[in-house]
């Protein structure tokens, strides 16, 4: 009995005070309850159309930029083209790629199949256009190394000619280096994506051409 006494008041002694403690502040929460910045209702001097909601929406709904990517849907049959130096000549195979609507027509995911410098490749991208950021952005997975490339950059006027680059590292020196990339339309059945490395110099030359045609059904 004496062993379980102090155990018994001690619990009951700091139950109290935690009540004591947090009753003032329940009550203030109550009666200070902030208002809700994403709430169905805009400040009165503000239209509806501004409310913070519809912002938010804006901005995580696809735009025109999203039918911009949205016309590399579809299967392509690839010409690869790949430079080992800038002084030789490129080594030519054959491809095909698959590119498909993903996450409610927000991005694009793109299936590479191939062969480079004969041995099997695969990539895979996934491009988008950040509302927010106001830029592309994609990723880009290969199987040539176990790397993520993420570039970010923007289209023309029109966006017949895309471009963006990313920040990489040659794996033999360890330079740092650029990768660009650039995605031209060239009719609706057709299109090329160049790769460029971009040296801390500026120089630059172009190390990878994928010119696909649309597969017919």
């Amino acid at each position: 009995m004496n062993g379980r006494a102090p155990r018994l008041t001690t619990t009951l002694w700091l139950l109290a005070m935690s009540l004591v403690v947090s009753g003032p502040a329940i009550t203030q929460t109550e009666k200070a309850d902030p208002p809700d910045p994403f709430g169905e209702e805009a400040p009165a001097d503000e239209p509806a159309s501004e409310s913070p909601r519809s912002r938010l929406a804006a901005l995580g709904a696809p735009g025109k930029h999203h039918e911009y990517l949205g016309t590399g849907i579809g299967s392509w049959e690839l010409t690869i083209k790949v430079w080992r130096t800038p002084d030789t000549e490129p080594v030519v195979s054959a491809g095909k790629a698959e590119a498909r609507w993903i996450l409610g027509n927000r991005f694009v995911e793109t299936s590479y199949e191939g062969e480079i410098l004969g041995q099997p490749f695969e990539a895979r991208s996934v491009e988008g256009y950040d509302n927010h950021a106001k830029e592309y952005v994609s990723t880009w997975r290969d199987t040539m190394g176990t790397y993520t490339m993420l570039f970010r950059g923007e289209c023309d006027e029109d966006c017949q000619v895309r471009t963006v680059s990313a920040d990489i590292t040659d794996p033999a020196s360890g330079q740092k280096l650029i990768n660009k990339r650039v995605t031209t339309a060239v009719d609706e059945d057709s299109y090329t994506y160049e790769s460029f490395i971009v040296t801390a110099s500026g120089e630059e030359f172009k190390n990878m051409e994928l010119a696909a045609q649309r597969r017919a059904e």
